[in-house]
């Protein structure tokens, strides 16, 4: 929700059974003390992971409840239904709960059907629908006061931001997720957990790499002591995807190994794609190509499947393209371009922010085209073998052909690029600062403790930070944690979290932040430091090299350094 960007709906199908078993649960304790619903209110739940045999004592239910007209015994008998049914056969019963109920509303209904059609909407991959049913699951349980249904779908709420790309807002939502429900691990194991699981993702996407390391060793621990060991894998994958993040190859390839083989036996597909994706990315980075490419044909073959496509996968789909056309296998190169257009025209309905979000190689019109031009390459090919006068001829056609397609392509992306880099310029330009505020409040105790530092300790380090920023003490070049926690007389993996979860980013690149920030502000009231090099400019301001600072500005900023100052001085 890593963070690819979004994984994060991986975490609802585990929800799907877990949530289901405590709410029903909760249900059960409000049943009539009527024998005879009771005991095939009983029945049912003693027989619910068998659909066959739960069914019947559903219906039997249903039945009685028509046969006295009571409105909410029907609405359970429904709800005993939808619970056990998937896709439309689901939803045709939370419909039936919703009419029924529209006049007679409790505490349990309407919000249960909510519950229930924002589930089968996400098993269905339509994840529009899903959250809009969660908005209305948030408000019934919070009109009657139900805090535990408040935050089950304030948690799901959390995980459908982080798949449509609002990482920073998931993150807020799922750290006050885990404040409420690591008060209740006992009593919701489960719920804590996928919020510990959600969590962990959600610092990887935000690429707070130490947090997520933190809170993947605890859901591993936590699994154990609440004896949900099913859990265990759910962590180790996130950790694989983790060390990946963190380059470190080998140990990231074990953790993730370890998790396909657990996610095969239990069956989670989507999971599953997920680890064969990341195993086949590391497998490539140890140098294991063709295993890799393995990996990314099983990650396909899972998806092919699955209705519900993670949009990190789409680059599996690009490196098989890239892998046959470097193999110069036309066939297979035209399969995977067909397999990626069908998987685009899902994602762009799902997930709008993959436009601004994601750099693609091959963009949906570049797809066409370039399907386009395998086809007729193909098509060339057989024509040659029967008309080999023409032979010449045909392929000058065809290259001028290309030619003109891929210089209007360029044209319109020059055009875009530079629209896109005036606007970024004129935002830099007309704002204030640039510079990082960091006036937040102390943070409560909670907080502070959830990252196992004491509360003295904690505000040392924000004052410690915030007089060397005043000090310009980030423009030291090769700055360290290992420096700066010397400095403030603490230790580096206290300074490490503290940064990662106060300044919301990693140390390094909190120090980079700083710097180009520091760099905007005097290019623009320092005349004589705007006629500095590129590379005058970066050792001044604490880089090592020009390649290191320019890297650093574009992605920070999302403009090239050299492009800022020539429109400043334009401006100026």
């Amino acid at each position: 929700m890593k963070k690819i960007m979004c994984r994060s709906f991986c975490v609802v199908m585990i929800l799907w059974f877990c949530q289901t078993q405590d709410i029903l649960a909760y249900q059960k304790t409000q049943e009539s003390s009527d024998n005879s619903y009771q005991f095939l209110t009983n029945k049912f739940y003693e027989n619910e992971l068998d659909s066959v045999v739960a069914v019947n004592y559903a219906n039997q239910y249903l039945l009685k409840a028509k046969k006295e007209n009571d409105t909410i015994k029907i609405a359970d008998g429904y709800y005993f239904l939808s619970s056990i049914s998937k896709g439309d056969v689901s939803l045709k019963y939370c419909d039936s709960i919703i009419a029924i109920t529209k006049n007679h509303q409790t505490k349990n209904y309407p919000t249960f059907a909510y519950l229930n059609k924002a589930f089968s909407y996400f098993d269905k991959g339509d994840f529009k629908k899903a959250f809009d049913y969660y908005l209305k699951l948030y408000e019934e349980a919070k009109k009657y006061d139900n805090i535990f249904l408040v935050y089950s779908s304030k948690k799901n709420i959390g995980i459908l931001k982080a798949i449509l790309g609002e990482n920073e807002t998931a993150l807020v939502t799922l750290r006050e997720c885990y404040s409420f429900y690591s008060k209740y691990k006992e009593k919701a194991p489960y719920d804590y957990l996928t919020t510990l699981f959600a969590l962990s993702e959600s610092y990887n996407f935000n690429k707070i790499l130490d947090s997520a390391s933190i809170i993947n060793t605890l859901g591993y621990k936590e699994s154990i002591v609440l004896e949900a060991e099913s859990f265990k894998c759910y962590f180790v994958l996130n950790e694989g995807i983790n060390q990946y993040s963190k380059a470190n190859y080998d140990t990231a390839k074990d953790s993730l190994t370890k998790a396909v083989a657990e996610l095969t036996i239990n069956g989670d597909k989507t999971n599953l794609g997920q680890a064969r994706f990341y195993l086949g990315k590391t497998l490539s980075s140890l140098g294991f190509e063709k295993e890799a490419i393995e990996e990314h044909k099983k990650v396909d073959q899972i998806f092919q499947k699955n209705p519900q496509i993670i949009p990190e996968i789409r680059e599996s789909y690009e490196v098989l393209i890239n892998y046959y056309k470097d193999n110069n296998d036309k066939d297979n190169q035209l399969k995977y371009i067909e397999k990626l257009i069908k998987i685009d025209s899902v994602l762009n309905s799902n997930y709008k922010y993959l436009i601004k979000n994601v750099v693609q190689n091959y963009d949906t019109p570049r797809l066409l085209s370039e399907k386009q031009e395998v086809i007729v390459s193909l098509k060339q090919e057989i024509i040659d073998s029967l008309q080999v006068a023409k032979k010449s001829s045909t392929r000058i056609i065809i290259s001028l052909a290309i030619v003109s397609i891929v210089t209007f392509v360029f044209l319109i992306f020059n055009y875009q690029k530079k629209k896109n880099y005036k606007k970024r310029f004129d935002e830099l330009y007309y704002s204030s600062s640039g510079k990082v505020k960091n006036n937040e409040k102390k943070s409560p105790y909670t907080e502070i403790d959830s990252i196992g530092i004491s509360e003295d300790i904690v505000n040392k380090i924000l004052n410690d930070l915030d007089e060397f920023e005043q000090n310009l003490g980030y423009l030291k070049p090769s700055i360290t944690t290992n420096d700066l926690a010397k400095k403030m007389n603490t230790n580096s993996k206290y300074l490490s979290r503290v940064v990662n979860f106060y300044r919301k980013k990693s140390f390094s690149m909190y120090i980079n932040e700083l710097r180009i920030d520091y760099c905007i502000d005097r290019l623009k009231t320092d005349k004589k430091f705007m006629k500095y090099t590129i590379k005058a400019i970066a050792r001044e301001i604490g880089f090592n090299s020009t390649d290191a600072f320019s890297k650093s500005f574009y992605k920070i900023k999302k403009i090239q350094p050299s492009y800022f100052i020539r429109e400043l001085e334009k401006q100026q």
